[in-house]
């Protein structure tokens, strides 16, 4: 009779084959890393934008949907350059005294912007119940990272009512 003998094969890493794995993947995580970081930036800033135009557009529309003056104001607490690091809200002015007080009606608040973002311009602007901006002087708004890049958003609100966004490269 013939013996059988069964060799087993053995299954798993070497140790050695182990860590060339685990240097290879620090390898691509390092280099991934700082890539992921700036797409997350600009993702927050992108975002920041979009919300802020989508105001200016909510604030015109509902002037002319209410048929009176809506403000839209910064919050508390942002610093000249950074007016609306606190978010800011909609008003109805029902007054019509062109400020904010007791007597208007919030509309809607909006959370404040990344922190990686910094949002300046005047921070009090109102739409005429035409959809016209109150005032009849175009108003500038920037949109920046707090550190490093100096790629940007700039959204002008025109005497018309109008946003117009766009890119630009000097934060």
């Amino acid at each position: 009779m013939r013996s059988v003998i069964h060799r087993f094969k053995q299954v798993g890493f070497t140790l050695v084959e182990l860590m060339v794995s685990i240097v290879v993947l620090v390898i691509i995580l390092a280099l991934a890393g700082p890539s992921m970081a700036e797409f997350t930036v600009n993702n927050h800033l992108a975002s920041s934008k979009s919300a802020f135009a989508a105001t200016l557009a909510l604030a015109r529309t509902e002037a002319a949907r209410r048929g009176q003056t809506v403000i839209i104001q910064a919050n508390a607490g942002g610093a000249v350059g950074n007016e609306f690091k606190a978010g800011w809200e909609l008003y109805v002015d029902v007054d019509g005294n062109g400020a904010v007080g007791g007597g208007d009606t919030l509309v809607r608040g909006f959370d404040a912007p990344s922190d990686k973002v910094k949002l300046s311009g005047s921070s009090l602007l109102a739409f005429q119940a035409t959809g016209y901006l109150v005032g009849g002087a175009t108003l500038d708004y920037t949109l920046c990272r707090v550190a490093g890049g100096s790629a940007g958003y700039q959204v002008s609100v025109m005497p018309s009512g109008i946003a117009d966004v766009k890119g630009i490269s000097s934060c």
